[in-house]
Formats: structure tokens, C-alpha cells, sequence
């Protein structure tokens, strides 16, 4: 388990952010979680580096964006489909790895590792996780090489149609498009869907397990190119949404930088990264609209309600 230093589970405020107990927890389960990861691509030599907003907060803070509650890694494609083959074996009992080519329900293009399926108030799981009762998890992209020419192209707009179909499906909405979507994968894919996330009153999982069928087909599409080493590196979502890209020469050589209480791997050419991605990235911009800050609302309105059940039954036994 990890070790963390005197007063790092106190409240702070950090740039004007007051940053709490509970969310002090939560960042030290999410940074166990992120070693035991890290354990399993040192042992078989697989790269990783931070990513995104964890990037930038291992730059720019030193650790976490105050106003941030995750963490974004990242791993060329190839080093990530065998970290998602070891990772379901050699991770401590009670983890779990989901992801669109591991599972047929999760509805998302990348993976996560989450410490667990469900909250926990049990001792040991809150000293393993320094006080957090919460699902935490690491999310995991993939970098592809951007490649150029008509079949480039083609698979592109095919990405593009299998998000747009993942993301219909998800809603519950019904669409004609998507109907018409899905048959044009199918005949360009030569691949048959399911249809059965479409029927009416369909339970919202039918409709996730679409999606991440779809999702699923999204990074076959994508792995279906040659996966030669080209100058050019994006997470593939990124180029489709903002035409962002890298260059491979950027994620060349790695160098270590300090995160909270410990050391994280980055690319070296972090700054032009940085820059590509955010712009001028000095300037702090408070975001929290990515997705509900903090992500735990709803599992702690979970607990109090299980709590508040249990007070419930004693009152009664009494």
C-alpha cells in the first residue's frame, strides 16, 4: 500500500479551490490503482505515460489539478492491447478492467481500471484505499499512428459513423439515422449488429451493450489500418472531434516528474504535447464540464441511502 506524506489528507485549498477530505481519498485510491498498473507494464515492459488533464496537472501542479477527480493515461496501441490481456490476471483480487474489446456492455471507446464493482464500507477495503468506500478507476486511451491516403480517409469516416451509432444507441432515442448508420457498417465492416438495442421500451442496459458493440467495432475499425509506425500519434476521438494529432517523435523519450507524493512518466516533449492539446496551458482554466464534479455524487447518495437503511433496521431490532 501506498504511502503518503504528513497532512496530505487534509483539506487545502489549492489555487483558490478548496479541496476536501473526502477528495483527498478519493485521489489516494485512484493513485494505488494507477500503481498496481504501473506494476503490470513494468513487469513486461509496456510504455505508459500520463495523459490529458493528469499530464498537465504533472506539469503544471506537480499532482492534481485541484479542480480535477481523475486520472487520463495513455499507451501506443500496441503496448495497450497487451496491458488490456495482462491486466485481468495480474491485478489484486476485487479490480476490474472494462473495456469495449474486453466486454460486451461497456459503452465507451477507451478502457478503465477500477478498484472495484462496488462501494464498500468494509475495514479492509478502506484501509486498502485510505478511507474511500467509492468506485475509483484510471482511465486508459489508446494512441494510434495517423496514417494518409483514400483507405485512411475511408476508415475515418467509418470511426466517425461507428461513434455517431455508439452514441445513438446509448441515448435510447429513436432514430431512423441510426438504423441507416448501422446498415452501412455492416455492408463496409462485413459485420452483422445485433438489433436488439433498438426494440421499443428497451432496458437501458440492452442499449449499452449496443453501444459497446459499437465502441467495440470503433477500435476494430481503427486497429483494421496497418498500425505502421507513421510520424503522426492522436487518440483517435480527439482527431475525429478536434483534429488534433501528434507528433510520434514527441513520445520518443520518456522522462519521470513528480505527482503528489510520488513519480509519474511523461514524454519528454510534454510542452509541445501540452500546447497541441490545450493551447497555452499556463493559464489555469477552471473546467469541471466534462462530467459531474465530483464524479462520486452519486455513489455517495448510494451510501447515505444504504446507511440510512441499516440505521433503519437497528432501530427496529432495538
Amino acid at each position: 500500500m501506498l504511502g503518503f506524506a504528513d497532512g496530505f489528507f487534509q483539506a487545502e485549498i489549492r489555487e483558490n479551490f478548496q479541496v476536501d477530505v473526502t477528495m483527498k481519498t478519493v485521489w489516494a485510491a485512484e493513485l494505488e490503482v494507477l500503481s498496481e498498473i504501473a506494476k503490470v507494464c513494468e513487469r513486461h515492459g509496456l510504455t505508459w505515460y500520463m495523459a490529458f488533464g493528469s499530464l498537465l496537472g504533472a506539469v503544471r501542479h506537480k499532482g492534481f489539478i485541484p479542480w480535477d477527480d481523475d486520472i487520463d493515461i495513455c499507451l501506443k496501441r500496441d503496448d495497450y492491447i497487451q496491458l488490456l490481456q495482462y491486466l485481468p490476471k495480474e491485478l489484486p483480487e476485487g479490480y476490474v478492467v472494462r473495456s469495449p474489446l474486453l466486454e460486451s456492455w461497456y459503452p465507451e471507446y477507451h478502457s478503465c481500471v477500477a478498484n472495484s464493482d462496488s462501494i464498500s464500507m468494509e475495514p479492509e477495503h478502506l484501509k486498502k484505499f485510505h478511507g474511500c468506500p467509492f468506485i475509483v478507476g484510471i482511465d486508459v486511451f489508446p494512441l494510434d499512428f495517423l496514417e494518409e491516403g483514400e483507405e485512411t480517409s475511408l476508415r475515418l469516416s467509418l470511426f466517425k459513423a461507428a461513434r455517431q451509432a455508439a452514441l445513438l444507441a446509448k441515448s435510447g432515442e429513436k432514430n431512423k439515422k441510426l438504423n441507416e448508420i448501422l446498415n452501412l457498417l455492416e455492408k463496409k465492416c462485413d459485420v452483422t449488429i445485433d438489433r436488439n438495442g433498438l426494440s421499443e421500451n428497451t432496458s437501458e442496459d440492452c442499449r449499452n451493450e449496443l453501444s459497446a458493440r459499437l465502441w467495440g467495432l470503433a477500435n476494430d475499425i481503427v486497429m483494421s489500418g496497418s498500425r505502421h509506425k507513421t510520424d503522426k500519434l492522436s487518440m483517435y476521438l480527439d482527431y475525429l472531434r478536434f483534429g488534433k494529432f501528434y507528433q510520434t517523435a514527441w513520445f520518443e523519450e520518456m522522462e519521470w516528474m513528480p505527482f503528489e507524493d510520488f513519480m509519474v512518466p511523461v514524454p519528454s516533449e510534454y510542452d509541445k504535447i501540452l500546447r497541441a492539446t490545450y493551447g497555452d496551458y499556463s493559464v489555469c482554466v477552471r473546467n469541471t464540464t466534462l462530467h459531474d464534479y465530483p464524479f462520486y455524487n452519486k455513489q455517495l447518495e448510494q451510501l447515505r441511502k444504504r446507511v440510512a437503511q441499516v440505521e433503519a433496521v437497528r432501530k427496529r431490532e432495538v
